[in-house]
């Protein structure tokens, strides 16, 4: 199943924990674009993984057939991290399942990010799931 990232009119609420200044954070917001590369990779690997995303089994969830193919940033939260030092970056995307006409939420992902330095690649720490 193929992904996107659509826009809505849902801000993303973006949170700052444990002394990230505002100069890292725009640091790190300068690669934004590859941030999101990340996570639609994790994304995509999550949804098309028969052990977490079910394709034909009635009643087990989530239920790969529901979802639209389309999902968005709900919210996203930079950790200054001491141990080890870096970076971590929590994005939270909900994608939605197909209802007649419209698009409800239908699943939460939450890919969690590392980076060692403004500089350095992006480590991917791991994906949580949520029923929303």
């Amino acid at each position: 199943m193929e992904i996107r990232l659509v826009r809505t009119s849902i801000e993303p609420i973006i949170k700052f924990y444990d002394g990230i200044s505002l100069v890292e954070y725009r640091k790190l917001n300068e690669r934004w674009s590859e941030i999101l590369l990340n996570v639609q990779k994790e994304i995509w690997k999550y949804i098309n993984d028969d052990n977490l995303c079910f394709k034909d089994e009635l009643g087990l969830f989530p239920n790969r057939n529901k979802l639209s193919g389309n999902y968005y940033i709900d919210s996203v939260s930079y950790v200054k991290h001491v141990g080890p030092v870096g970076f971590k970056i929590i994005i939270s995307a909900r994608l939605t399942e197909k209802l007649g006409n419209s698009e409800e939420d239908y699943l939460g992902l939450e890919v969690t990010l590392f980076v060692k330095s403004e500089k350095d690649d992006f480590e991917v720490w791991g994906i949580d799931s949520s029923c929303i």
